[in-house]
C-alpha cells in the first residue's frame, strides 16, 4: 500500500467508482462516443476525460449546451443506450490495484461505501465481477440524491448510511468534481490520480 493512500485515522472510507476503484475510463468513453456518434456528434476523449465526475446525463447536457447541439433522441434514451453498450463490456473492467490494496487492507476493519455519480444498475452489474464485490457496507449513486457531484449529497448520504460523522470520513476520488464534493461535505479526500494513472511519454 502506498503510504499516501493509507487511511490513517479515518473512521470510514468512501470510494468513488469509475477511475478510482475500477479502470473503466476507456470503456465508458467508448460507450458514450459510440452512442453520440448515432447523433452525428464526435466526442473527443480529452473532453470526456476532463468531465469524469459528471453523470452520463449531465455530461450530455454539458455537451449540448457547450456546442449548441440539437439531438433527435432524449437524453434519457441516449443514456440508456450508453449503459447497454457499457454493460456489454462490464465483465472486462478491472480494479485499480493501488486502491484495491486499500479496500483489502480495510475490509472488516472500517465501514466502507461506494459513493459514485454513476448509475446504480451499471455499478451493481460491474461490481459483481470485482474481487471486492462483498467488501462494502453501502452503495450510493447519482440515482439516490437530488444533486450530483460537485454537490456533497452523495458523500453525505453515504456517511449517514454508515452512521459516521462526515468529519471522520476519508474519500478516495479521481475527479475535480468529486474532490470538490468531498470538501463541501467536510471530509478529507485523497486524489488517487497520481497513484493510478500510468505515466505517458
Amino acid at each position: 500500500m502506498h503510504p499516501a493512500l493509507a487511511p490513517r485515522s479515518a473512521g470510514c472510507l468512501l470510494f468513488d467508482w469509475d477511475g478510482t476503484l475500477v479502470d473503466s475510463q476507456y470503456a465508458n468513453y467508448r460507450a458514450m462516443a459510440a452512442t453520440l456518434a448515432t447523433q452525428g456528434v464526435e466526442l473527443e476523449q480529452e473532453w470526456f476525460d476532463a468531465r469524469t465526475g459528471l453523470s452520463s446525463a449531465e455530461m450530455i447536457d454539458a455537451l449540448v449546451a457547450e456546442r449548441g447541439l440539437t439531438l433527435s433522441r432524449s437524453v434519457a434514451e441516449l443514456v440508456a443506450e450508453r449503459d447497454v453498450r457499457f454493460l456489454a463490456e462490464a465483465h472486462a473492467v478491472r480494479p485499480l490495484q493501488p486502491v484495491l490494496e486499500i479496500v483489502e487492507a480495510s475490509r472488516r476493519r472500517l465501514p466502507m461505501a461506494v459513493a459514485s455519480g454513476g448509475a446504480r444498475h451499471v455499478i451493481e452489474a460491474t461490481l459483481r465481477h470485482q474481487p471486492f464485490h462483498d467488501a462494502f457496507d453501502a452503495l450510493v449513486t447519482r440515482d439516490d440524491v437530488t444533486r450530483g457531484k460537485p454537490a456533497p449529497d452523495i458523500f453525505l448520504t453515504a456517511a449517514r448510511l454508515l452512521g459516521a460523522d462526515p468529519s471522520r470520513c476519508l474519500v478516495y476520488e479521481d475527479s475535480d468534481e468529486g474532490i470538490a464534493a468531498a470538501h463541501a461535505a467536510g471530509m478529507e479526500v485523497v486524489d488517487v490520480r497520481p497513484y493510478t494513472r500510468t505515466p505517458t511519454g
